[in-house]
């Protein structure tokens, strides 16, 4: 390869600054530990600040590697996030990664690229990590100029990059103060992972020695989850998860790895979670046309190849124009039911609702697959080889015995990544990715998963009647009544035809299902985020007792999350 000139460097090295606290620092050159406030945090780095002198060559292949510890000296709780400040990096060629591990701290699956930065900036790598009392957390963080044969990166030349890598406070996000409640809540599920997914849940939570899990919270974390953070959501029968936010009754999906909350549409505020019509529209099509594998994109791009279909140049029918204002009929779009009621004003503090939702948050639309790419013949997708027998011969399960959801996008049962970086082009947001902005959102709303069902007690091709998905808040109706209604999981080409997941109502309560994308009598039930620096009102979460939001602060208001 043609080896990419002298860039110019500027010093890396790692620091904390916490709050007013002045760091004090100690050690020798190969190690510097620094105290914090009364000696309750300690940041120590084990090597040399200097990540590359001013003589260096940055050429492609480079990388270092940097370890530290953060040890809470305290018996509280704190938070932390990790960051680059005074952050330059110039480099265009998108091949400047990083990638953070740790066995007891925050850690993550894959190298993400370096966020760029003209002007000195301070960028956060991640936030919100929850520290124990008298923990410690490891870290390796890994910087690499990544060698590609397939991208010129000769545009490099001249360009710069560096900053120092420190510690900040952080304050309990949105998912932590969750969290400690479905602690009080559920003290002898929420911390467990379930490793089997073969049975629906709270079927038989009052009968002794069943086999079936029982209703509660759960985590999941590692390969499953976004970045690997951990994420807690509800199963089952639960009657805790209400949020009453904007007018509207929600019920908690789960926690989201940026911190967010997820919640689905649970009806206007005045019914209280009794409506068997929560839901904003009922005969509403994913896409109005079916003949082509593009057709299964929330948004999508042209025919032809998945690379293409993932351009996402066109939204889909279900999400509607970006300006859509029609609410009127039961053919409402996402967008025409966000811009009328959610971007009205809170009485309390004169902030727009919206002001109050994630735009960081992640609405998954996993287009991936495994097998060869069919435009015209059967094809399955990643949520159908994860939750369905119906794609082992393509690698998928080959019994109910090993299902397996999944909140990472693009992976298989396993949960391995499918097709690395493509993925990207199903992870649609407010704020979106790198790929030109094809993944932001006009607005941050989407629809569950197929995935998120079966976390919530559901199972493909089964009856679920005491999931709290499928329930009103007294427990005796469907939520929906007898309409179906639409995930955003792609499930396969059929033949003729593309198909999307879908749940049951009354005649099959809450059967994980699916549906042609065209089919004009399916309900629309939308999903929102809110916001990680937002915080819950001191409530037991029942219909009776639902969550508040508080009202939230200027700086929150300005937030992505």
């Amino acid at each position: 390869f043609i080896i990419i000139g002298i860039i110019t460097i500027v010093m890396l090295c790692i620091g904390i600054t916490l709050a007013y606290f002045i760091p004090n620092i100690t050690g020798e050159e190969k190690e510097f530990s620094y105290v914090v406030g009364d000696n309750d945090l300690h940041v120590v780095f084990t090597e040399t600040t200097e990540l590359v002198d001013e003589n260096t060559k940055m050429v492609p292949g480079w990388s270092i590697t940097k370890t530290f510890t953060v040890e809470n000296q305290s018996e509280e709780v704190y938070y932390y996030n990790i960051v680059i400040e005074d952050l330059i990096n110039e480099i265009e060629s998108n091949t400047l990664e990083y990638k953070i591990e740790s066995e007891d701290g925050y850690s993550m699956n894959d190298f993400k690229l370096v966020p760029s930065s003209l002007t000195e900036e301070t960028k956060e790598l991640v936030s919100h990590i929850e520290i124990a009392g008298l923990a410690t957390h490891s870290y390796t963080v890994t910087f690499r100029y990544v060698d590609s044969d397939d991208i010129d990166q000769s545009v490099d030349l001249t360009k710069r990059f560096g900053g120092n890598l420190y510690i900040t406070p952080s304050t309990q996000t949105l998912a932590q103060q969750l969290h400690e409640k479905m602690k009080e809540q559920y003290p002898n599920t929420v911390d467990t992972e379930r490793t089997h997914f073969n049975n629906v849940v709270g079927e038989n939570d009052n009968s002794a020695g069943s086999s079936y899990d029982v209703s509660g919270a759960y985590s999941i974390s590692g390969k499953w989850a976004e970045e690997g953070n951990k994420v807690y959501y509800y199963s089952g029968n639960v009657q805790n998860n209400w949020v009453s936010f904007a007018g509207f009754y929600w019920r908690i999906i789960r926690t989201n790895e940026d911190g967010s909350i997820r919640l689905l549409y649970g009806g206007p505020e005045t019914d209280k979670g009794n409506s068997t019509n929560q839901y904003i529209g009922s005969t509403r099509q994913y896409n109005d046309k079916n003949d082509d594998t593009m057709y299964v994109g929330f948004k999508y791009g042209t025919s032809g190849t998945l690379s293409s279909n993932r351009t996402n140049d066109t939204n889909s029918s279900i999400l509607g124009l970006d300006e859509d204002t029609n609410i009127t009929g039961s053919s409402i779009t996402l967008n025409g039911w966000y811009n009328q009621n959610l971007k009205k004003s809170d009485e309390k503090t004169d902030y727009q609702w919206d002001k109050y939702i994630s735009r960081t948050a992640i609405y998954c639309n996993d287009r991936a697959h495994l097998g060869t790419y069919q435009v015209k013949s059967i094809m399955h997708y990643a949520a159908v080889q994860r939750l369905t027998t119906k794609a082992s011969s393509t690698g998928g399960v080959k019994s109910d015995t090993d299902f397996r959801p999944s909140y990472k996008c693009g992976v298989d049962y396993q949960g391995n990544v499918i097709s690395t970086t493509a993925s990207d082009a199903d992870k649609f947001s407010g704020v979106g990715n790198s790929l030109d902005n094809k993944t932001q959102l006009a607005n941050p709303i989407g629809l569950i998963t197929a995935d998120e069902i079966v976390f919530a007690g559901g199972k493909s091709a089964t009856k679920s009647s005491k999931a709290f998905y499928y329930l009103t808040a007294d427990g005796k109706n469907s939520a929906v009544g007898g309409n179906s209604w639409w995930t955003m999981s792609p499930f396969d080409y059929g033949g003729s035809y593309v198909i999307v997941f879908s749940v049951r109502g009354s005649d099959y309560p809450g059967y994980l299902d699916y549906n042609a994308v065209s089919t004009p009598n399916s309900a629309v039930r939308p999903v929102i985020s809110l916001k990680s620096c937002l915080k819950l009102s001191d409530a037991d979460g029942t219909a009776d007792d639902p969550y508040l939001v508080e009202s939230i602060t200027d700086t929150c208001a300005e937030a992505d999350n």
